[in-house]
């Protein structure tokens, strides 16, 4: 007996896209979810306009602090007070790995109309608690 092979035709090419449609929907979930969550740490402030640093750099900030015009501390949309801030960013320090080379980066958001003592407050806390690098989050001029 003797088999012979059938010669396949080229001419019928099929593409699966059924997982290239699901990596799609991941990347599109995860964008949505995570402009969503950017949303949530900053309060909408009116931030001062200054030129800022020339090249723009990614939002590194684990931890955002907002101050808003009337001086009130707001952390992840909670309402907090200078010692809570002190406790939560304690905690943040406190789950850095030992003997880091990456500081606690932090981003501070303070509203234009609010008043340069309570700004002062935080930065100086923030020093005290051994924060290495504080970004002060601005708004470019038009």
């Amino acid at each position: 007996m003797r088999l012979t092979r059938r010669k396949s035709d080229r001419s019928d090419f099929e593409i699966v896209v059924t997982s290239m449609l699901d990596i799609n929907f991941l990347l599109i979930m995860f964008f949505m979810l995570t402009a969503q969550f950017q949303r949530t740490t900053h309060s909408p402030l009116e931030l001062p306009k200054e030129q800022g640093e020339k090249e723009a750099q990614i939002d590194e900030a684990g931890l955002v602090i907002n101050i808003t015009s009337g001086g009130e501390l707001i952390v992840s949309n909670q309402t907090v007070d200078m010692q809570e801030l002190r406790t939560m960013v304690k905690e943040q320090i406190d789950k850095l790995p030992s003997q880091s080379s990456n500081p606690l980066k932090l981003m501070v958001r303070a509203d234009r109309k609010a008043g340069a003592d309570q700004l002062n407050r935080v930065v100086i806390m923030l020093r005290e608690l051994g924060v290495g690098t504080i970004r002060i989050a601005t708004e470019v001029p038009a």
